[in-house]
């Protein structure tokens, strides 16, 4: 059992109060259904079902799962969007095969094929931003265009990069807010409880969901990514969500990202790399933005129902 670095199990009661920072209305998100992928990948997935609207697939980032990082997108999207989401390899309830950020890029054409969706809006957030880099280079045809948040190029190309990358590694235990050695004691808290649905105890059971173990791995992945080799292929609208203060994709692999794109538009957005849970409902906003955007640029069409 991995040790609790941070000694937060005595505090744990007291933080459930405050998690999390905008409570999601749980009548309007749509329950989570296993589906099995093609290849026989099997994971949670999210959709809100309206088969008349432009189909929009959003990829988590490490530590979260999809409805956890894009609550708060689904409750003030849906009905402008067909809103998509799924737990990635190792997350929440994700396929637990082998894990690289090509796997997971093959997972987002699966859920693609398995949904049947005709040429979708690709969104990522951090770790989700690189696989859909990775998703549109294998085929730039099968989407309408990407939104990329609170992401990057890559890391570890120099050696100020390196001693960065090298610290989150060592570091990677205190990334999870709910570390693993406690998810039980979340699970029977929330399991004994009367209000056990309420969305307090549904996002501890979220974020208990993906092991410490995740981490490292992940952090791996994204030292060896770099797209700088072949971002200039994808001629595609693509909307960089730039996160303005953010310490693990700093502006300047944002703003490479976005110069090395043919058709990027930026949407700057007031929050570090927490962003879409500290800020949810500024953020959220601004990913309407974005979508819209790329909608505007692929000339894809959609009829929408709610506000603006």
């Amino acid at each position: 059992m991995v040790r609790n670095p941070l000694g937060v199990v005595t505090r744990l009661p007291r933080a459930t109060a405050r998690l999390p920072r905008m409570a999601p209305d749980m009548s309007r998100l749509p329950p989570g259904r296993m589906v099995t992928l093609p290849g026989g990948v099997r994971t949670r997935l999210h959709d809100t079902g309206e088969e008349g609207l432009v189909p929009v697939v959003l990829l988590h980032g490490m530590v979260a799962t999809g409805m956890l990082n894009w609550y708060q997108t689904f409750q003030r999207l849906r009905g402008e969007y067909r809103l998509i989401t799924f737990d990635q390899r190792w997350h929440g309830r994700g396929y637990r095969g082998p894990f690289s950020f090509d796997t997971l890029a093959d997972d987002v054409h699966r859920v693609v094929d398995h949904l049947d969706l005709p040429a979708p809006v690709l969104g990522g957030y951090s770790m989700g931003g690189m696989v859909s880099q990775l998703a549109a280079r294998r085929d730039p045809s099968r989407f309408a265009g990407l939104v990329l948040a609170a992401t990057g190029t890559g890391a570890e190309r120099n050696a100020v990069e390196k001693v960065t990358m090298g610290g989150f590694t060592r570091a990677s235990p205190l990334l999870n807010a709910v570390p693993e050695e406690v998810a039980e004691e979340i699970q029977d808290t929330v399991e004994d409880d009367d209000e056990a649905t309420s969305p307090h105890a549904w996002a501890l059971r979220e974020l208990s969901s993906t092991p410490v173990a995740t981490h490292r791995t992940v952090i791996s992945e994204v030292a060896r990514f770099n797209s700088t080799g072949w971002l200039h292929e994808l001629n595609l609208p693509v909307a960089v969500v730039k996160t303005m203060r953010d310490l693990a994709f700093p502006q300047s692999l944002q703003d490479e990202m976005a110069d090395l794109l043919p058709r990027s538009a930026v949407f700057p957005f007031e929050g570090g790399h927490a962003g879409c849970a500290t800020r949810p409902g500024t953020f959220a906003r601004r990913m309407r933005t974005g979508i819209g955007w790329v909608v505007s640029e692929s000339g894809v069409r959609t009829r929408s129902s709610g506000p603006r």
